[in-house]
């Protein structure tokens, strides 16, 4: 089993040391794991890794990768935040580091000078904030520096129709193809809540994201998919990847991917999929 995409306590707001969030995957049948702290951004600094604490970060993930090399295969990664006005940064940031994978990540958005967290789900069905996540969308992916998309799909949990969502993303699929970008399977949508509009109250246990409808577009169309639990503490590792994997599986999905050395590596979703 893949799990592409774990925070451990250099995020800030997550918990657990590299090594706790190792043994967990361990613990829970992971095989290959990949470590994808939040990446340093001038924007909620307080919630990420700081530049000067990078090389500890991946000292960290070397010793891992060492320790428990005949139990697992450990993978560093980076999740990168994204805006457009931010892009010179985010180049310098990537240019000088080396990675097994980098995520791009769309946490806020920016409409009328104000700042939207996709966490503020009771506001993400705004149709002037959707246009502008998507065009934000758009410029990530011509950015050419990411190997996938961190939760796409996120948008979802303000209530938002499946089939709206979808449309808006389908013009940026020809974009995809070109650029070679995976699209992540995040399993954590599983474990958070969506906002009911029409009761104005959040519900849990609601699927909202990964989107049912495009990934089924999105294979359709070759794209390729990475999956991870986005777990911000050890607990949460693998958490959720089992079920999104038969669901995606029913969906016609039949390759996973992870990255080694920003190298796309496909393995058999059938392999990926416990059998009880």
């Amino acid at each position: 089993m893949i799990d592409s995409h774990t925070h451990s306590k250099y995020s800030k707001h997550a918990i657990g040391d590299i090594e706790e969030v190792v043994l967990s995957a361990i613990e829970n049948g992971i095989k290959i794991l990949t470590i994808t702290d939040h990446a340093p951004f001038p924007i909620d600094e307080n919630n990420r890794l700081l530049e000067d604490e990078l090389q500890s970060y991946f000292d960290d993930i070397s010793y891992v990768q060492h320790k428990y090399s005949k139990d697992i295969t450990i993978l560093k990664g980076l999740e990168v935040d994204f805006l457009p006005e931010y892009l010179p940064y985010i180049k310098k940031l990537v240019a000088n580091i080396e990675v097994d994978f980098l995520i791009g990540s769309i946490h806020f958005i920016f409409l009328n000078e104000k700042r939207v967290n996709v966490w503020d789900i009771e506001v993400l069905s705004n149709k002037q904030l959707i246009v502008q996540y998507f065009s934000y969308l758009k410029e990530l992916i011509e950015s050419n520096l990411f190997d996938s998309i961190g939760h796409p799909d996120s948008l979802l949990r303000g209530g938002i129709d499946d089939k709206v969502y979808s449309e808006y993303f389908y013009s940026l699929i020809p974009l995809m193809k070109s650029h070679n970008i995976s699209y992540e399977l995040n399993a954590s949508g599983l474990r958070k809540s969506t906002f009911d509009i029409k009761n104005k109250i959040k519900r849990k246990g609601i699927w909202n994201f990964p989107s049912k409808l495009l990934v089924s577009v999105l294979n359709q169309n070759n794209i390729s998919f990475t999956i991870g639990s986005d777990s911000h503490t050890p607990n949460d590792v693998s958490l959720g990847i089992q079920e999104v994997l038969r669901v995606v599986h029913q969906l016609g999905v039949k390759e996973i991917s992870y990255y080694k050395n920003r190298k796309n590596c496909k393995i058999d979703i059938n392999d990926c999929i416990n059998k009880e």
